[in-house]
């Protein structure tokens, strides 16, 4: 059974099926889909319609699975596996020697899967509620910084500061539903590592990244003044000190995960 090419008409199954990550955002909108994601995804069809779905990106000699899911009535039957290996026999087309993906730290199946593809932890994140309350409850912020868009001569030293999978900054530049933005501070030499944050469409910042909890303050304040909202999902990459003074303040854990890598086999 070979999978599809995704089209804007599958909006509706892949709507259906994104609710089987059980992650607190909604679907992204047709618009989105359609742009976005469609020209990225395949779709296992069964005897009613579409069972399964995979998006997978070429990242450089990355390839990134963006999401796998699988609908509950059509696990445990080597589904997901057979979808891997049709997606990595597409990274070798495309000339990618490793691959990796972002997955729940307690989806033990999903690790087990996909540790028996040579995938192994390589950094972890916790996904905060943050509400504007609790981002004044911060340590005050060092003076000077303001926050700026992400221009393309940056692409490549704030990947390398933060340790970023390769052209994803290339990538989101590219989409309306992402909003890339940085700490600056004007008149004094770019330190790379002041901070940065990808402000997505539905209030979630993923990745973000800051010096200290200070620094975190500003990117936290504007992203809350961009999105008009009361509450963000803040995504913290590999910053337990940040993490602890977030959940100090009150921000409650949506989920924790891990970003696994590996050779493609």
């Amino acid at each position: 059974m070979a999978l599809r090419s995704g089209t804007p008409e599958d909006y509706a199954a892949f709507a259906r099926l994104f609710l089987e990550l059980g992650v607190r955002e909604p679907p992204p909108s047709s618009e989105v889909w359609a742009a976005e994601f469609a020209p990225l995804a395949w779709f296992q069809d069964g005897p009613e319609g579409p069972v399964a779905y995979v998006v997978a990106d070429v990242l450089g000699d990355l390839g990134y699975v963006v999401q796998l899911v699988v609908d509950a009535s059509a696990r445990r039957q080597g589904l997901g596996r057979r979808m891997l290996e049709e997606v990595a026999a597409h990274f070798r087309t495309r000339g990618c020697t490793r691959w990796g993906l972002n997955v729940k730290r307690d989806n033990t199946a999903a690790l087990v899967l996909y540790g028996s593809f040579g995938m192994r932890p390589l950094r972890e994140a916790v996904t905060l509620t943050v509400s504007r309350a609790q981002v004044q409850a911060l340590p005050a912020a060092p003076a000077g910084l303001e926050v700026v868009p992400v221009v393309e001569a940056e692409w490549a030293p704030l990947t390398a500061a933060f340790r970023m999978m390769p052209e994803k900054l290339a990538r989101f530049s590219k989409r309306s539903s992402h909003q890339l933005l940085r700490l600056a501070r004007p008149g004094a030499p770019e330190p790379t590592r002041l901070g940065m944050m990808d402000l997505r469409r539905g209030g979630v910042l993923f990745p973000f990244f800051a010096a200290t909890p200070g620094h975190a303050r500003v990117l936290l304040e504007e992203a809350f003044r961009r999105a008009g909202a009361e509450e963000l999902q803040v995504a913290v990459t590999d910053d337990t000190p940040l993490a602890e003074v977030l959940r100090g303040a009150g921000a409650q854990t949506v989920m924790e995960t891990l970003e696994l890598q590996g050779p493609l086999p």
